[in-house]
């Protein structure tokens, strides 16, 4: 099986951009929902990393204390 050189894969890509132009316009409802959805994702995760974070202060702060 022959390798397709990378400039072409490049150009038809290039090319596929080029034939149809999007257009991208967000409004407040969809720019709400991505809000939305970004707070949904990531909401659990920063929590537990927040969480945790919290319990490795605590834990050196005491350290810190048995060490005095």
């Amino acid at each position: 099986m022959k390798r397709i050189p990378a400039f072409l894969g490049f150009l038809s890509i290039g090319l596929m951009l080029l034939a149809c132009r999007p257009i991208i316009a967000i409004g407040w409802p969809e720019l709400i929902i991505l809000v939305v959805l970004v707070a949904v994702l990531l909401g659990p995760l920063m929590f537990r990393l927040y969480r945790f974070l919290d319990k490795v202060r605590k834990v050196s702060q005491a350290e810190e204390k048995k060490k005095k």
